[in-house]
């Protein structure tokens, strides 16, 4: 049994119950605040602006904070929502390519990879580099240059009009993997210093900004989550590699899983450009949107892309994703966009003994707290509990993103006195047990869903020590998950 160091044992026995499979989630639409209120906020306050002001603080302080859900909207961002429609299509194309091909490209433009990319059964390809701020603020410069503050209120219009000559202009934009991977990069390393501008307004101290900005530097990864169909692909590309066989391609048809069947709104749109180039096309889901906030929406336990963890710097900036629905046609891969009928991204919130479904807008850009700005504010904001489930019943939906790692230097020393996760202390109720029905002691759903979450978790006590650098805390915590003895080193 794991202790903390009071010396206290905590209890991980997991329920004889099984979990089950799937369950009800709780609908979790993430609070937004604007660009153009965030960018206001780093100019000299006036009495005037006092209630703009507080009202996209008191929104920073409630959703980031101890109470909250460690999770925050940017909505309105300039530019970025072309960046993101040029870019996100790139990773599933990465992903499915032959290694050598891969190589050359990635090499071409700089990026690397953080997970083994040889598993033809791996759920996730993910493809890195290495981002440098220089201290410049560009999107408040656009805003200033475009458009001045009015009677306080930033006036984006042109600047949203310009994103139009952003999109892509049907050249094939893997040429252009580097810089897109850079431009978005450095302007979501940018967002993320603003919210923790914002947070250090809301705790005191001004640790978290400096913090960033003293180390400069940020890990892009342009992630893309397998579906069975891309498992399939790229198993059979494998055989038949091993077997030499004709270099000449089989067409393989949307794949179906048993009796499971796609629905109208997947079904494959199949188009080519003229000179055979990949292409992606975009398909409205005729389902309505029958989920509201606080709404029960059934999501996968078991069946996860990325298991329950939580991030370990300080914050985590993330595109909304894009699902493709996929094919491969004779010539080329045809991925046709797919809109979640309800708008779920498919993250999944672990809060206060509930799961929640989280949905965004797809034009959004999402922020999380990690562990660092948990410890670093002495427990005053709230590092998110999270994982990423799978689709319920479409067996070829992938999912793309892009997010950026923001975290202090690797020498920055951490301060654990005093302070308990959240995790710790649902850990610190041994056998923790509910009143059923009857009256009776015993576990109920909930309880044996966290057990089994929480089991999952190294605890913080085990990761953290008082003094310890973050870099020996990076060490431990990615031991302690996924070394050879980690909790999570099989997956």
């Amino acid at each position: 049994m794991p202790k903390a160091q009071n010396g206290k044992t905590y209890s991980r026995s997991p329920p004889s119950v099984p979990m089950a499979k799937t369950a009800a989630a709780t609908v979790l639409d993430i609070a937004e605040v604007s660009f153009s209120d965030l960018a206001f906020l780093q100019y000299p306050e006036t009495p005037a602006d006092d209630r703009r002001r507080r009202r996209v603080l008191d929104t920073v302080a409630t959703e980031l904070g101890r109470g909250g859900s460690g999770l925050l909207a940017i909505a309105g961002v300039p530019r970025m929502g072309a960046l993101r429609r040029r870019l996100l299509p790139l990773s599933r194309r990465l992903a499915l390519m032959d290694r050598p091909s891969r190589s050359q490209i990635l090499k071409k433009h700089g990026l690397g990879s953080d997970v083994p990319l040889k598993n033809p059964d791996r759920s996730v390809s993910s493809f890195a580099k290495l981002l440098r701020h220089s201290g410049k603020f560009a999107l408040v410069e656009l805003v200033n240059n475009t458009e001045s503050i009015n009677n306080g209120f930033v006036c984006l219009e042109k600047i949203h009009g310009s994103d139009r000559s952003e999109e892509g202009n049907g050249d094939d934009d893997m040429e252009n993997l580097g810089e897109l991977v850079e431009e978005l990069g450095l302007y979501m390393m940018e967002l993320g210093i603003l919210i923790a501008r914002a947070c250090d307004i809301v705790i005191g101290g001004g640790q978290l900004e400096q913090s960033i900005t003293d180390f400069g530097t940020a890990k892009a990864r342009l992630i893309h989550y397998h579906s069975e169909l891309d498992n399939i692909i790229m198993r059979e590309k494998e055989s038949s590699t091993k077997r030499k066989c004709s270099s000449k391609k089989v067409p393989v048809k949307p794949y179906q899983l048993g009796s499971q069947r796609r629905s109208e709104s997947l079904s494959p749109c199949c188009i080519k450009s003229d000179d055979r180039t990949p292409v992606m096309v975009g398909k409205d889901n005729d389902s309505r949107d029958t989920s509201v906030q606080g709404k029960a929406s059934e999501i996968s336990l078991l069946n996860l892309w990325q298991e329950w963890h939580y991030d370990f710097g300080i914050l985590t900036i993330l595109t909304p994703p894009l699902f493709l629905s996929g094919s491969e046609g004779e010539k080329c891969l045809v991925n046709q966009e797919y809109h979640h009928p309800i708008g779920h991204t498919h993250l999944q919130l672990c809060n206060g003994r509930k799961i929640f479904s989280v949905r965004c807008s797809p034009e959004s850009f999402i922020v999380q707290v990690g562990e660092a700005a948990d410890i670093l504010s002495t427990g005053k904001l709230k590092s998110a509990l999270h994982s990423v489930s799978r689709p319920l019943s479409f067996t070829d939906v992938s999912r793309e993103t892009f997010v950026v790692f923001l975290q202090p230097s690797w020498d920055k020393t951490l301060s654990y006195s005093g302070y308990t996760s959240d995790t710790e202390e649902q850990l610190s109720h041994k056998n923790g047990t509910s009143i059923l029905g009857n009256g009776s002691a015993g576990y109920c759903d909930e309880d044996v869903r966290m057990q089994e979450i929480l089991e999952k978790i190294p605890p913080l006590s085990s990761r953290l020590t008082e003094g310890m650098t973050f870099a020996e805390f990076s060490r431990q915590t990615t031991k302690q998950y996924y070394g050879g003895g980690g909790i999570q080193h099989n997956n």
